[in-house]
Parts: structure tokens; sequence; C-alpha cells
């Protein structure tokens, strides 16, 4: 049995989080993905908890048999354990509140265990903390994390279509604009102006701005609730705890009310969506037909096409790079959206910043890696359909426009 401001509650004895998760998994339930789907944001909330715990032991504020409980429990989560505890969706009202409860929670409930006495949710595991520093910590590295992998990926398939490029160095297609033919281009450079386009050091740049972190501005920036010298020794010691190069934000203030940095994260993720659905537009387009469309380029068949058509096969890895770039534009929209939300001192509209970021950067990532293992590898350009089409060059009237000038030109092209 527990107790909050509205009353008793009776909780599962198999469960480590409290009262506060118990009312907010009532609260929120629209069956969407839960914290134990994010990982990457578990790990990271429980590094700021092993932090702040460490440094409250080192001020002096929270008994060292107690910090270190709350250290292990945290070390725990950080390794994968524990996160069959954390129920809870991650969109939810209230900013984030709930999210970091259940992580005080949980982390008290393993504490307690450890320690053979109660660990409190709030005195200790949130000691010097609020919410609203809290959160957006642990998000920012989260998200810095999951970009930097996602980078990874997305020089994954750089490096693919590069590859394609050197593969065909020699050949020469033809272009088209407008979808009309055009004139010759090698086909090594338009892979490597894919490769080019794929952006991964736009996004890496883009969340390098998210290692400037708010911790110690506890509720509204002012610090309130926490020691002196706490702020200064918590962002140390999480920079320790994560391995990442962390820095005090310039500005409490901004660093707890503001999600533009994440919004600049939004855009460049979805402007690496935009980029890979292209590529995977064009080459689509490329491989149509065999016989009725382009068909100069072919790509591997990764499964039968058609439930009633026999032989027919489709290019569903493109399509799929296509339609995950449609859910990345949705996604960076409503960061934007809750980005312009006026909070005045803090901002409650963090949740769906979180899964959409978090869900969109794995997804590229993801997508990226598939798209160059199962499609660009495996892709082959068509020399006899490339040959073939290329009858339709206008480079002998461009030659010759510049040579006796456009009006001769354009005259023997009618002739």
């Amino acid at each position: 049995m527990e107790h909050d401001l509205l009353g008793p509650l009776t909780l599962s004895a198999d469960v480590l989080y409290g009262i506060h998760t118990a009312r907010a998994g009532e609260n929120f339930r629209l069956g969407g993905e839960t914290l134990r789907e994010y990982p990457a944001l578990l790990a990271a909330l429980a590094q700021v908890k092993s932090a702040a715990a460490w440094t409250n032991d080192k001020l002096g504020v929270l008994d060292s048999d107690i910090a270190q409980a709350v250290m292990t429990a945290a070390r725990e989560v950080v390794e994968g354990g524990l996160h069959e505890h954390f129920p809870l969706e991650v969109v939810q009202g209230g900013g984030g509140t709930s999210t970091n409860m259940n992580m005080n929670e949980v982390l008290a409930g393993r504490a307690s265990a450890l320690l053979g006495r109660r660990v409190d949710p709030h005195d200790h595991v949130n000691r010097s903390q609020s919410t609203n520093d809290v959160m957006p910590t642990a998000l920012n590295i989260a998200v810095l994390v999951t970009a930097r992998s996602t980078a990874r990926s997305l020089r994954v398939l750089a490096e693919s279509l590069n590859r394609k490029g050197r593969q065909y160095e020699s050949l020469m297609r033809l272009g088209r604009t407008c979808l009309q033919d055009a004139v010759p281009v090698p086909a090594a450079l338009v892979h490597e102006g894919q490769a080019t386009s794929v952006l991964a050091a736009a996004l890496e740049g883009a969340a390098e701005a998210l290692r400037y972190v708010p911790l110690g501005a506890t509720a509204i920036g002012t610090g309130l609730g926490a020691p002196e010298g706490y702020r200064e020794l918590a962002i140390r010691r999480l920079a320790e705890e994560s391995g990442l190069d962390l820095l005090p934000s310039a500005n409490l203030s901004e660093g707890i009310s503001s999600l533009e940095g994440l919004a600049w994260v939004a855009d460049a993720m979805a402007r690496a969506g935009r980029a890979a659905a292209r590529i995977a537009g064009d080459l689509r387009l490329l491989a149509s037909g065999p016989v009725g469309g382009f068909g100069e380029v072919s790509l591997p068949p990764v499964q039968a096409g058609s439930s009633i058509m026999p032989g027919k096969v489709n290019p569903v890895i493109p399509e799929l790079v296509m339609q995950v770039s449609f859910q990345l534009q949705g996604g960076a929209h409503a960061v934007h959206l809750a980005s312009a939300a006026p909070e005045l001192e803090v901002t409650a509209m963090a949740p769906v910043v979180t899964a959409e970021l978090l869900r969109g950067l794995r997804r590229l990532g993801r997508v990226s890696e598939v798209f160059a293992d199962r499609c660009v590898d495996g892709l082959t350009w068509n020399a006899a359909a490339v040959q073939d089409n290329l009858r339709g060059s206008l480079q002998p009237a461009v030659e010759s426009a510049v040579e006796h000038g456009h009006a001769h030109a354009v005259q023997e092209a009618r002739s």
C-alpha cells in the first residue's frame, strides 16, 4: 500500500515502480510505445540519476551507502536490466514527470533491496533535481547517442553508393531532364552525387549542439533545491558516466524551456530521409519495366511481387525507403509544433519530441543499412538498355550549337 496526495493505492509486490508510475499508467493508455522500447533514453536517464547520486554524496547531502546503492541500480538499467519495470508510454502529459518518477521509483525499489532498508524516490533518488532539468538532459544524451549511430548507418549507405560508382566508372548513360532525353552522364558521377547527398555529417553536426545540458537548473533555471557546486560537479560526472563531452548549457532558462536544438536534429533527420527517398525513387524509376519501362537498372529480387501475376518482382526496398521518409517528415513536423508551443519557463511537450526523434532516428539508421545491403549493393546496370537509350542523346545538338549557333542546331534537329 502506497499513498500520495490523491490517497492510497495497492501495488503488486512483483514490480519495482511505485504509486506515481501506477497512476500514470492509468492516465496514459493509448496503445503506443513504452519506455522499455527506448533503451537509449532509459540508459541516459539512469546515467543522470547515477551522476546526481554521486554528486550528492560528494557534497554531503546524501548518505554514501544510499548513493552507492542508487548508482548500482542505475548501472543495471544502463546495462539493459530492469527494463520490464518501465511500463509507461513515452507520450504523456506533464512534460515527462511520470518518466522521471518511473526511473526514481525503480531505482529506489532496487536500491532498497540491495541496501536492506528504504530508499526514497523523491528524497534520495531525485535529490537536487527536477523533472525540468533531468529530462532535457537525458533526452539530449539519448538523441546525441542515437544520432551518432544513425550517422554511421548513413555512411554505410554512402559507401555502398560510392562502391557502385567505382564499379561502373566507365559506363555512360543517358541523362534526363524533366524526364525527357538530355545528354550522356557517367553512372559513376550520379552515384557519387547520391552518396554526397546522404548528409551524415549534417546530422552529426546538428546533434553536437546537444552536448550542452541544463542539469542543475532544477525547476525553472535558478538551481533552487540543489547545493552550491552541484551543477558543475554533476555534469562533469555525467560526462564520465556517458562517455560524452558534455558541457553546461550557456543559459539555464533556455536549456530547460527551448526544444530548438532538438528541432535542428529533426530537420537534419528529415533531410537525410528525403535524400535517401529521392535516391530510392530514382532507382525505382530506372528499374521500371523491365520491358515497358526504362529497364536500365536491375534491382536485386528480394521477394515475389504479386499475388496474381506469376514472376512479377517489385522494387520493395526503394518503396520502403520512400515510405520511411514520409514518416520522418511527419515526425519532424510534430517536433516543430512542440518546439513552437509557448510554455513560459518550461515546456510540457518534450515527450512527443522524445518519441518522434528517437523512433525516427532509429528507423532512418535501419532503413539506410537495409537499402545498402538489400538494394544498392546488388543493383546492376543493363549495358544493352543503357546503350540503346543513348540513341536519344542531345549531345550532337549541343556540340553543333557551340560550333554553329543555336538556331543552326535547331534547324539540324528539325531536319
